[in-house]
């Protein structure tokens, strides 16, 4: 099993998007040489406005040298 240098919680790029790592080959369910990403939900709405919840959380496979490390994050309060 190759040792990917991307760890879970990283923020990567692949073709422009922005995800989160949220599995490697470290676990079992990732294939070799991938990387698990969540890519956000971009569309949805907050409970608090209106939004219904509960969505099931959509993860991609990617092989591993398609991502790049993302620009530093803006943290705000």
């Amino acid at each position: 099993m190759a040792e990917s240098h991307w760890h879970r919680g990283q923020l990567v790029e692949v073709d422009g998007l922005l995800a989160v790592v949220v599995g490697t080959n470290a676990d079992s369910w990732v294939p070799d040489g991938h990387v698990a990403l969540w890519f956000g939900m971009p569309q949805a709405t907050r409970m608090s406005q209106g939004g219904r919840g509960g969505s099931q959380p959509e993860l991609w496979t990617v092989p591993s040298d398609s991502c790049i490390p993302a620009q530093e994050p803006v943290v705000r309060h």
